[in-house]
Formats: C-alpha cells, structure tokens, sequence
C-alpha cells in the first residue's frame, strides 16, 4: 500500500452506522436552499441565480461553499446531514447559503469568511451567525490521516504526511513553538 492510499483510508474503529440522506431529504435540503434564496432577494433586493447543490462532502465539514473555475456550489455531508437533519436545516443550509450570497454582495473586496458581511446576511435570514457545528461523529465515516512521531528537547509531536514529506526531502524545517528546537523524525 502507497503512503496516498494509506493516508486516506477511512477509520476501521468506527463501523459505518449512519446511511446518508434519503432522496426526499435531499429534496427538502434543495427546496429550503431556494427558500433562503429567494428571502434574501426580498431583503437585498437583487436577483441572485439558482446554485448547484451537492452532496458530495465528506470529513467532519457539514457544509461548504465553493467558487472555482467551473462555477459556484454548496457542498452538503450527506452523512452529517442524516445524523443532524433537523439541524442542518436550520443552521446549515442558512449558513452555507449566507456563504454564497456574501460573495455575490461583495465580490471585489476581500471579507473575511465569516466577517461582518456574512453576519449581516444571517442575520437577515433570522438566524444566529454561528462559524462551526460541534458534532458527534460516531457511526460518520471519516478520513484517518498517517501522522510522524516527532521530537525535540521538550516533547513528541505528530507531523501529517505532507508536513513529513516537506521536512523529509528537506523541503522545510519545522520547529517546536516551545523551545524552538528543530523537530528531528523519531524513525519506527
């Protein structure tokens, strides 16, 4: 097995408990994205196109706006969302769509993702601007990342792959925030 495939197989602690969405739910998931499209084009009075949802998400995100090249999309955990329906419906879908509008309102400045742009356009929808969802995930299928025992003077660290393979083909340097010591490898 490849260090790719062994960084991104899932979790075998966890059995896969929670089946995604159903196909109605997804259905009420798009119904109540085009709901808060449609409030907001009453409180900003401008027109804001239809957008693409996918339930492609996976990980410990419920929820994503994404603009790119091919276009924009809100990108939905359908597991999170099984496990959290009700939830993801009232603070989820206004939260990612809140995301899309902020960058239709304001697309040449810079704003921060969750700055006062964004507040303003949840609290126009009625609902409290919270960042982040804490989230049991038992039984949510998640990606378990290899991690690199590292050392320095004053304790272990755990370094992901990427940050190894940096440090490893001498790519970077990491240090210890602490005693900022280089971090050596502590080989197996």
């Amino acid at each position: 097995m490849n260090l790719y495939n062994q960084t991104m197989q899932l979790s075998n602690e966890t059995p896969y408990l929670v089946e995604p969405i159903t196909k109605l739910q997804r259905d009420q998931v798009i119904k109540r994205t085009s709901q808060y499209l449609e409030l907001a084009r009453q409180c900003f009075k401008k027109q804001f196109a239809e957008i693409a949802v996918d339930f492609d998400l996976k990980g410990k995100c419920a929820g994503m706006y994404q603009r790119n090249a091919q276009g924009r999309r809100i990108r939905y955990n359908p597991y999170l969302m099984a496990k959290y329906f009700t939830h993801s419906l009232e603070q989820t879908v206004p939260h990612e769509v809140a995301h899309y509008i902020t960058d239709c309102l304001w697309p040449f400045r810079r704003v921060k993702p969750h700055g006062k742009e964004w507040q303003s356009v949840m609290e126009a929808f009625g609902v409290e601007p919270k960042v982040t969802g804490s989230f049991d995930l038992t039984g949510i299928p998640i990606k378990q990342y290899q991690k690199f025992a590292y050392s320095c003077s004053c304790k272990t660290h755990q370094l992901s792959a990427i940050r190894h393979r940096r440090q490893s083909s001498g790519m970077a340097d990491y240090y210890c925030r602490a005693c900022k010591q280089r971090l050596e490898w502590v080989a197996d």
